[in-house]
């Protein structure tokens, strides 16, 4: 039977946070990527700590928890300090996922699966973009732009857009999420120029 594979995207802003430089790397599972200037940087124990800031019901969360065995963060960066600024922030979160033996058509049939799935925790999401095939570090990868609303544990609503990146690498994927303003903190040319620094595996 196919692995169900879940594509969710989960944001927190109340983290303990380092400045990031130069580049991202993680030789245990091989990827490396340039990390954005100035962005800060946390971990995922931080922000699995936050997850209650947001509006996610006990039905949800448990969906998150089970569907997520397998799935490590390994690193996120923030545009500003959650503690000090109000309103969205640009985040980019990179995960590593479990993928079993799938083909990249299988592998490309849950992902589109997957997305359906989006709407049972943002009712109003809607893709900017249709699930398309592009070129990572020499490997066919996914590409999906979508569009949502995000409430805060305050009530605000944040406009999201989010570029989300699925990466097959041998039995297991990256998947990379890209999130900025759908109305303001537009982030596309520093997001496209991030993308082109990836590396997988021992490509130089």
């Amino acid at each position: 039977m196919r692995k169900k594979i879940l594509v969710v995207f989960i944001f927190m802003f109340s983290v303990n946070l380092v400045h990031s430089q130069n580049h991202f790397e993680n030789k245990e599972y091989g990827i490396k990527m340039k990390e954005p200037n100035e962005w800060i940087v946390t971990n995922k124990t931080e922000l699995l700590k936050n997850l209650e800031k947001f509006e996610i019901n006990e039905e949800n969360l448990s969906k998150l928890i089970s569907n997520n065995k397998g799935s490590i963060l390994l690193t996120s960066f923030y545009k500003y300090d959650p503690k000090t600024h109000a309103g969205l922030i640009p985040t980019i979160l990179i995960n590593v996922r479990n993928k079993g033996k799938m083909n990249f058509e299988e592998f490309k049939s849950a992902m589109k699966q997957s997305v359906k799935s989006i709407k049972n925790y943002y009712e109003d999401f809607e893709l900017i973009n249709e699930i398309s095939e592009i070129e990572i570090s020499g490997l066919k990868s996914i590409l999906f732009i979508g569009k949502f609303t995000m409430k805060t544990q305050n009530g605000e609503e944040l406009k999201v857009r989010s570029r989300t990146y699925a990466i097959p690498y041998k039995n297991y994927f990256f998947q990379m999420n890209f999130t900025d303003g759908q109305l303001s903190e537009d982030c596309s040319n520093e997001f496209d120029e991030l993308v082109q620094t990836i590396k997988i595996g021992d490509k130089k």
